[in-house]
């Protein structure tokens, strides 16, 4: 498999137990009215990209369960026999949160969604590698999860945070020198979804600057 040598801009990572706290959104969205529709992965997303210094240009966004808060809400209305909320119904696609970064920052690239399941982070790396080596441009590579709904704490055996988030800004190096692998140094207790790009922003962290993605 071919390896490419990609160089990092930027990256930020975060997450929280139940909810992260002090996403800025309301400096991020000054519009109330679109403020008040973001999904939670939608915030966390701005934050991040914010964060990144990321607002025009290529993105790759990557969820496991995506905007399974909303599509929880759709379904306690169906149980329930109540009406079904717009906002939610809009909501409960995959693309949600890259979409409304989209609208808020009128950035008018290419978006694309993965999905993976818990692969989902790995997957959007090998996605943006292809990009920046096809579109030589840098390229947003993110992941979110946001897990918190009722009766969570029963099921849950992947995570220790409900929330979380990771991004790295990428560009191709033509220069391969310094070029490593990605290793193993993630955050215990992250969900495997997001974690292979939580690891690539504790390498950034370290002094890293270029690594290898395996196409």
């Amino acid at each position: 498999m071919r390896k490419v040598a990609l160089k990092i801009i930027s990256s930020h990572k975060i997450y929280a137990p139940i909810k992260i706290e002090d996403l800025q959104e309301k400096r991020i969205v000054p519009n109330m009215m679109i403020r008040r529709r973001l999904t939670r992965n939608a915030k966390i997303m701005l934050y991040l990209s914010d964060k990144c210094g990321f607002k025009d240009g290529k993105v790759v966004y990557g969820s496991c369960y995506s905007e399974i808060q909303e599509s929880v809400k759709i379904t306690n209305a169906i149980l329930e026999k109540s009406s079904i909320s717009p906002t939610s119904f809009q909501n409960s696609v995959y693309n949600s949160a890259p979409s409304y970064f989209s609208l808020i920052n009128k950035d008018k690239d290419e978006i694309i969604t993965i999905s993976s399941g818990l692969y989902s982070a790995r997957d959007a790396l090998k996605t943006a590698a292809l990009q920046a080596l096809v579109s030589g441009q840098r390229v947003l590579c993110v992941a979110t999860e946001c897990l918190n709904i009722q009766n969570i704490q029963e099921v849950n055996t992947c995570t220790k945070f409900l929330e979380s988030g990771a991004a790295v800004v990428l560009e191709l190096d033509n220069d391969s020198t310094n070029a490593i692998d990605i290793d193993d140094e993630g955050d215990e207790g992250v969900i495997n979804s997001v974690q292979d790009l939580v690891k690539v922003v504790n390498m950034h962290q370290r002094g890293i600057s270029t690594i290898f993605i395996e196409l």
